[in-house]
């Protein structure tokens, strides 16, 4: 079978996307691997060989729009069965293997290609194959959550009923991948728990050795043996550093407690080796280079709420922001004169457990509680400016702004006098 592989990424995960491209072209020197760019195209001189597709070349009129609408993360999975179909009608591939490019491959992933030729129209992983100890998080319910199978890993042969399956998966991604947990929403994975029910010939992979990543590691422990590495005792074929922090070898993954560097074993000289690579691969380069779709054409930055109301031009959701709609009061919440809480607060509030839990809306003491931590922290932390702001604050809670920014610069001139 003619077999190609890809990843999605942005411009800032590119060292990530090469030290994929590197462990496979180690681990299957015979395999296509492609970078689809979920973000403006680079300018930035890449290695020699190595084929990235700007996600404008999938050809959907609506691509732009979903980068208006959904978040980094959101765009990032919400492409993925756009890249498929790419890949089967433009590269003529029989299969196709998608990586997320926090993978590095250890070794050939004998088992999908063995499935793929054997009449199986998809292979995916569970995210764990046995229950998880009762202590620390993930748990089962967190898991449940981001649905059964990980997506950082699927492989898809062209057949029929796949590709009537990756319609229908596309077609819900083009409003629905969001992270939305309240609703059952978590990107593109909660819409493939169907696929046992919808994929006749659905493969579902539970070797040990595949996908080992910091949510089935309990299960999975990951040693150096004379003949290589193993994950509970199988060969290690690919592992998942989801989570991990550049130049920090202490993480294992930021995204749960069971784990650090200490308790890990072997797996400690995996993560350091990881870094190292992301570091010879230029991470700190690649970092710095900011998110295409993250800014109006103003040069405003898009906070993430926004992506959700209408866009002040439907024609060219990026031309500028709806600060009409955005700094009108709420009509969701209760006003008080002097702590006006905007469309655009209320959004952000929803979208913060820690707000909502310390500033109910319900009361008037948490409405004005909430407003001065917006006008002292929130519209810095958010980067929003007063022009901005517009009719966000009253003209006193943006005076109080104007005069906390002046005493924090003379604490700052302060400090350097006593220095």
């Amino acid at each position: 079978m003619k077999t190609g592989c890809f990843t999605i990424c942005s411009r800032n995960y590119l060292a990530y996307a090469l030290t994929l491209r590197d462990s496979v072209l180690e681990a299957e020197p015979d395999l296509d691997f492609k970078i689809f760019l979920a973000d403006e195209p680079v300018s930035e001189k890449t290695p020699e060989g190595v084929e990235i597709i700007p996600v404008s070349d999938l050809g959907a009129e609506e691509m732009r729009d979903m980068a208006f609408r959904y978040t980094v993360i959101e765009f990032n999975t919400a492409v993925k069965p756009f890249c498929f179909d790419y890949m089967f009608d433009k590269g003529g591939y029989d299969a196709v293997i998608y990586l997320d490019p926090d993978i590095r491959l250890f070794g050939r992933m004998q088992q999908v290609h063995t499935a793929l030729a054997a009449g199986a129209s998809a292979v995916l992983t569970p995210h764990i194959c046995k229950p998880l100890p009762e202590a620390d998080a993930p748990l089962e319910l967190d898991l449940m959550r981001s649905g059964t199978f990980n997506l950082g890993f699927a492989a898809f042969a062209n057949t029929s009923e796949t590709r009537t399956f990756i319609t229908w998966w596309k077609n819900k991604l083009r409003e629905y991948c969001r992270v939305d947990l309240q609703n059952g929403l978590f990107v593109d994975q909660r819409f493939v728990d169907f696929a046992p029910s919808f994929l006749e010939h659905l493969t579902v992979l539970r070797d040990p050795g595949y996908n080992v990543a910091y949510w089935n590691f309990a299960n999975r422990p990951v040693e150096k043996t004379a003949d290589g590495w193993t994950a509970a005792g199988s060969p290690l074929v690919f592992f998942h550093f989801s989570g991990v922090a550049p130049g920090d070898t202490s993480i294992f993954s930021k995204h749960q407690s069971r784990f650090d560097a200490t308790n890990i074993g072997d797996a400690a000289e995996l993560l350091r080796h990881y870094l190292d690579r992301l570091a010879a691969n230029d991470h700190a380069r690649w970092t710095t280079i900011p998110y295409g779709f993250g800014h109006f054409k103003t040069g405003e930055p898009i906070i993430d709420p926004m992506r959700q109301g209408p866009p002040a031009n439907p024609a060219d959701p990026f031309a500028a922001p709806n600060h009409a709609y955005w700094n009108a009061p709420s009509e969701r919440v209760e006003q008080t004169p002097g702590t006006c809480i905007t469309r655009l607060m209320l959004a952000i509030h929803e979208a913060r457990p820690d707000l909502r839990q310390a500033f109910p809306l319900s009361t008037a003491a948490g409405r004005r509680d909430f407003h001065a931590w917006f006008v002292a922290h929130g519209a810095r932390e958010y980067r929003i400016d007063e022009n901005t702001l517009g009719a966000a604050l009253s003209e006193s809670a943006i005076r109080a702004q104007t005069i906390a920014r002046h005493f924090a610069r003379l604490r700052l001139a302060m400090s350097k006098a006593k220095g």
